[in-house]
């Protein structure tokens, strides 16, 4: 290590910058909730507290017949800030529509689900739709009975979705619909014609509601959520269903959503403010990184398009410091094989998503250089260079102080010395693409 390279690492770990952060797209999922009443009023004000984006709904919107004498006071009254166009009398609309039902057995209680169908204006055929916001694309299914076009798996409607959730491209598939797939409540419990293979089909998650309780259930590899506490009534359990992770009926309460391109992240939380449940899903194509408290020499295991640094590391306090031209810079977006300084308030482990990578060709310059590997571990001897033989230490890597490396390990950064400027060459033998 040179001198210069030493007082500049000094300078480093006294230096922090604002971290280019990403922001979620953030929404709200609430159930059975037209009801008016002090539990629709509490749970409203939670949903509002939270500033969501928009507001998905699991059904019964409007009880107790879906009648348009009451759609306004039990819809309207407590999210008209939400709905355009807004034609009722509670207030201003939104500037665009940002709330997206699906129809329940309690909407279609008036002929034809007419009142539902003249209150809102939702897209396509309306009874069943889709929608995308951010990295996230909805799926509004109809699955009463009265569907014109059916509700089971050889039905228009389940076409439509296979259709959808094959070639759609967001990273994140949501499913919402009334009846449950899988319930544990005594009162309704699970609708076996709607267990259709959601995540086969291309699903990441699936929504109901129908019975009054909030429930987690994992199957096929996705997590079903019963959310039906937004307002209505309280329902009782009975035994678990296969795959049932966290039960709940005590209060009435909504969903909270955040979603990245990386990872989604669904709450639980009770008009009482108490987060009931909350689990994380991280996009397939992921590689964890290992974190320590302060400062962490890195790199990112995973290709694709450059990304910012608070989508990839949300819990960063600096910016990215990379070493280029012989001097530190800060960047605000980050990319496969250059290595880079990065500040953490403690020990984490972070989940990179993106494209696996079988082999990296990196740009060295002549001096010191901070470059990255490859998504697997990586032996720093099978590294060869374009011109041969520019390396002139080994790999130095940083756990709270140097070590030289003999195998490049994923997501971390390695300081390497080139005699003359060029390429360092990486490729995964055939057996581990």
């Amino acid at each position: 290590m040179t001198r210069q390279h030493l007082l500049a690492i000094i300078v480093l770990l006294f230096l922090a910058a604002a971290v280019a952060g990403a922001q979620p797209t953030r929404f709200a999922v609430i159930g059975d909730f037209g009801w008016t009443g002090t539990p629709e009023s509490d749970v409203a004000a939670l949903v509002h507290g939270w500033s969501p984006e928009f507001i998905v709904t699991t059904g019964d919107n409007n009880y107790d017949h879906g009648s348009a004498l009451t759609i306004d006071a039990n819809i309207g009254q407590y999210y008209h800030d939400f709905i355009s166009p807004y034609t009722g009398t509670y207030g201003a609309g939104a500037a665009e529509n940002r709330f997206f039902p699906c129809l329940g057995n309690h909407d279609w209680e008036a002929t034809n689900a007419q009142a539902y169908l003249d209150y809102f204006t939702l897209p396509g055929i309306e009874r069943y739709y889709d929608f995308v916001r951010g990295p996230v694309h909805f799926y509004s299914l109809d699955v009463d009975p009265h569907e014109p076009n059916g509700i089971d798996t050889a039905s228009v409607q389940a076409s439509w979705l296979k259709a959808h959730l094959g070639s759609d491209p967001e990273v994140w598939k949501i499913v919402y619909m009334h009846h449950s797939p899988f319930s544990s409540c005594s009162r309704h419990g699970s609708y076996p014609v709607l267990q259709w293979p959601y995540a086969r089909w291309g699903a990441s998650a699936v929504f109901s509601g129908h019975d009054h309780t909030y429930e987690r259930i994992h199957h096929d590899g996705i997590p079903y959520f019963v959310n039906g506490l937004g307002g209505k009534s309280l329902y009782p359990f009975g035994t678990a269903v296969a795959g049932s992770q966290v039960r709940y009926n005590a209060n009435y309460g909504a969903m909270l959503v955040d979603a990245l391109t990386d990872s989604i992240v669904f709450q639980f939380i009770t008009r009482a403010g108490v987060t009931v449940d909350r689990t994380v899903l991280y996009r397939k194509d992921t590689s964890e990184v290992s974190l320590t408290d302060s400062w962490n020499l890195l790199s990112l295991p995973m290709g694709g398009a450059k990304r910012p640094v608070g989508e990839i590391f949300p819990g960063a306090t600096s910016a990215p410091f990379v070493f280029r031209d012989n001097d530190f810079q800060i960047v605000d977006s980050l990319e496969p094989g250059v290595g880079f300084w990065l500040k953490f308030p403690g020990a984490a482990v972070a989940h990179v998503a993106g494209d696996s990578l079988h082999s990296l060709s990196v740009p060295v310059q002549r001096g010191w250089n901070i470059i990255g590997g490859l998504p697997l571990p990586f032996p720093a001897a099978g590294a060869i260079t374009s011109p041969p033989d520019i390396l002139t230490t080994p790999f130095y890597g940083y756990r709270g102080l140097y070590e030289a490396a003999d195998t490049l390990a994923p997501g971390a950064g390695y300081w390497v010395r080139a005699s003359a400027d060029g390429l360092l060459i990486m490729t995964l033998p055939a057996a581990q693409k």
